[in-house]
């Protein structure tokens, strides 16, 4: 069944086609450059690009599965958690077209949605499974037994990694987004693992807010010493990113631990970052089956949006026309 999906949680604009899983296209436009200066993201900019743009977004993206409005079969989008006048925007347009096409409509869950992009073009989903996203705005790990049955072990206690790794970039000058900027500048052997070491929970969880303040104290003690040079900027926001991921591995292992499963998904736009990645992926050398998502479906993108409304339209779920938008999801 032909399956349009919806992204506009916040600054990327997206519209896929799937088909039985199978991805038909997938059309995705930034406004990240209008924020940078910034140095965030601006929900009135966000709102305003994704209401110019929408249209053709869609259009593109039906066109490019090679087929018409026509064939469309159901109307998938993303429901929350995200910026309120972005989802607004994308929800109120879904609900349009489903309407006007007289086709079913469901809103779906964006952090779901991420861990949903691990199994587009894949093939069977084998649960259960230890989800862990990683983005600007959240850090948590599921047991997804099912995507319909998903159970929250852990979240981040204030700031989520991908905020923190920004804010970070952000005052030591690497510019808007700060964490894809890092990760460019990490060097594993200058990592000075003492430096911002942190400790661990008690029970599972994350907390980035400490090493972040600390990070920003570093700053300006090296600043006002005038000892802040470029190898030492190299050598501090290595060891943060270290520390960071450190952290998220150490939940993920405890989880998978905790859980029995040998089956771990990671998601989110933090998922591009290189030494996560690599961490992840290490697990395998411990019998833990990995799924890492393309680096193209890392950022905010429709792909998953469409996969995940299909997958739960198949097993009966659908939404009325009266749902609202939720920038947070429990």
């Amino acid at each position: 069944m032909y399956t349009l999906g919806i992204e506009t949680s916040c600054d990327e604009t997206s519209a896929s086609v799937v088909n039985n899983r199978r991805l038909l296209s997938c059309v995705t436009f930034s406004s990240l450059n209008e924020h940078k200066r910034y140095g965030g993201i601006i929900p009135e900019i966000a709102s305003r690009r994704h209401l110019s743009v929408i249209g053709r977004i869609v259009e593109q993206a039906v066109s490019g599965a090679g087929i018409g409005f026509r064939d469309l079969k159901l109307v998938s989008v993303t429901q929350g958690p995200g910026l309120s006048g972005s989802l607004l925007t994308g929800v109120s347009f879904a609900k349009s077209l489903a309407y006007s096409l007289s086709l079913p409509f469901i809103g779906v869950n964006h952090l779901y949605a991420h861990l949903f992009n691990s199994f587009i073009n894949k093939g069977i989903i084998d649960f259960p499974f230890v989800g862990l996203i990683v983005s600007g705005g959240h850090s948590e790990i599921y047991l997804v037994k099912d995507f319909d049955r998903i159970d929250t072990l852990a979240s981040t206690r204030d700031d989520a990694a991908g905020e923190a790794l920004d804010k970070v970039g952000r005052f030591y000058g690497v510019g808007f987004p700060g964490g894809p900027a890092i990760d460019r500048l990490f060097n594993e052997r200058i990592v000075n693992e003492n430096l911002f070491r942190m400790k661990r929970l008690k029970g599972l969880g994350f907390s980035f807010s400490g090493i972040k303040t600390k990070a920003v104290y570093l700053y300006k003690q090296l600043v006002e010493k005038k000892a802040l040079s470029s190898s030492k900027r190299t050598e501090i926001l290595s060891s943060f990113q270290y520390a960071v991921v450190d952290s998220l591995i150490y939940n993920l292992t405890e989880s998978l631990k905790k859980t029995k499963i040998k089956k771990a998904v990671l998601g989110g736009g933090v998922a591009a970052n290189s030494l996560l990645r690599r961490r992840v992926l290490a697990l395998r050398r411990k019998g833990v089956s990995v799924r890492v998502p393309p680096l193209r479906f890392c950022q905010d993108n429709a792909a998953g949006t469409a996969g995940l409304g299909e997958y739960l339209y198949k097993k009966g779920y659908s939404s009325g026309f009266d749902i609202p938008v939720l920038c947070r999801v429990n």
